[in-house]
């Protein structure tokens, strides 16, 4: 079956910053620069006619993205100058420090903090690169590599300023320093890094939106997102909402003295922002977390999938601050839930559970489970459905795992539903 890399020969076009493959519709859309009259264009420049002549019988659609001249990629939003002025409340000190206020590294301009808690997995393994004073385990804010890191061009240890310095933050608003990220490079799925933090001065809210959400973590079906409502709050336009036009699209970014940056698998959603809102969260309409956003025009937004963000800079996105114990949180449903956890050995442990949707009698819903245990293969299983996994750790430390199973909710359930989470290593089975 196609896919949207099957279609990046159409980013060769003048004017074209961006293709999306709909499998379901079987149509290729196009993203330009500005929109010409087929008549005005070269062959070579033609998108449907080079459809065509690559033998592919699928719909096209062309998207105007609203410029006034010929660009070779959307705009990093946090890149640009002079930076518009802030949404009322976003500009100034905030302490305990929410996600969507002005924050940046200081030798910038006006960018956004995101999402908060995340938990490193690994800063060993991975796509990222993190400061040699980083651990397993440690709580970090992630934004965009453009906003914390500087398109690359950051020394770890660079203070990160809550707020922004165009918008009168100083040294002495310093709220943490960069340790991680994922270099921006062409073929990336992912323009984050992550700042430490002190717990006690971040607050796990995010401006302007419910203190609820996030209810849970998008890690899968974003196919099935096309025409979806999605909600960002940002430090330039606030809370805004939009439709999602693209969920797989590989798009040209500019950054600037870098030039244009080739991203993929990105979602694409109406105008939601403008400079200075990089590193908004992204939320659906239930409150899943489902986009780290980094760049766009007047006409569009483009946003990492939250997935992506997760894995390759090897960090694992919480809904609550974690605690002493680390109760299981569970999210938003329209029945009550009681959990049931036998786990046949003591290092097992279960950290997480995100129901995919709403708990309703009849219906299947996705249910993943996050464990944590030391190496070794072991078995997972939720109400009927068992799953092995394989975890691998280094320095005799716990890693964690992810298990995602359909679990099917009973005809007859009314006020509750019981979910069984069951584990063990496979070594003990018969």
């Amino acid at each position: 079956m196609p896919s949207t890399q099957d279609y990046e020969y159409l980013l060769e076009c003048e004017n074209v910053i961006g293709v999306d493959y709909d499998s379901a519709e079987d149509r290729v859309t196009v993203f330009v620069s500005q929109k010409r009259p087929r008549d005005c264009l070269a062959d070579e420049d033609d998108v449907e006619t080079r459809v065509a002549a690559a033998g592919d019988d699928v719909d096209v659609s062309v998207v105007d993205s609203g410029y006034d001249e010929t660009r070779e990629g959307f705009d990093a939003l946090s890149t640009l100058e002079p930076m518009p002025e802030a949404a009322e409340d976003r500009q100034g000190r905030h302490r305990p420090v929410p996600a969507g206020v002005s924050e940046i590294n200081a030798d910038s301009t006006a960018g956004t903090g995101g999402p908060y808690p995340a938990r490193i997995d690994d800063p060993i393994d991975g796509a990222a690169t993190w400061a040699e004073s980083v651990e397993s385990g440690d709580l970090v804010r992630l934004s965009n590599n453009h906003v914390y890191a500087r398109s690359n061009a950051a020394e770890f240890g660079e203070s990160i300023l809550q707020p922004s310095p165009a918008d009168g933050g100083d040294a002495d608003d310093t709220v943490g320093d960069l340790v991680g990220y994922v270099p921006v490079e062409n073929g990336g799925l992912v323009d984050v890094a992550a700042r430490s933090v002190e717990p006690d001065r971040e607050s796990v809210t995010y401006a302007g939106l419910d203190e609820a959400w996030p209810t849970g973590i998008r890690r899968e079906g974003y196919d099935d997102l096309r025409g979806e409502t999605v909600t960002k709050t940002g430090r330039t336009t606030g809370v805004t909402s939009a439709a999602i036009e693209a969920t797989s699209a590989s798009v040209r970014v500019e950054f600037g003295e870098q030039g244009p940056i080739l991203f993929r698998d990105q979602l694409v959603a109406g105008p939601l922002s403008e400079p200075g809102d990089s590193g908004s969260a992204v939320f659906l309409e239930d409150g899943g977390l489902v986009g780290l956003l980094f760049a766009g025009s007047s006409r569009q937004t483009i946003c990492n999938r939250i997935a992506n963000v997760e894995r390759e800079l090897g960090v694992e996105i919480l809904t609550a601050e974690p605690g002493d114990e680390e109760a299981v949180p569970v999210y938003r449903t329209t029945l009550d839930r009681t959990l049931e956890v036998d786990f046949h050995e003591p290092s097992l442990t279960l950290e997480s559970l995100t129901v995919e949707g709403e708990l309703r009698p009849g219906e299947t819903v996705g249910v993943s489970a996050t464990i944590a245990a030391d190496s070794g293969k072991y078995w997972l299983g939720i109400d009927d459905e068992r799953r092995t996994t394989s975890i691998a750790t280094r320095d005799g430390s716990q890693g964690r795992a992810t298990v995602s199973v359909p679990v099917s909710i009973p005809d007859d359930a009314t006020e509750s539903v019981t979910l069984r989470i069951r584990g063990g290593p496979v070594a003990t089975l018969q």
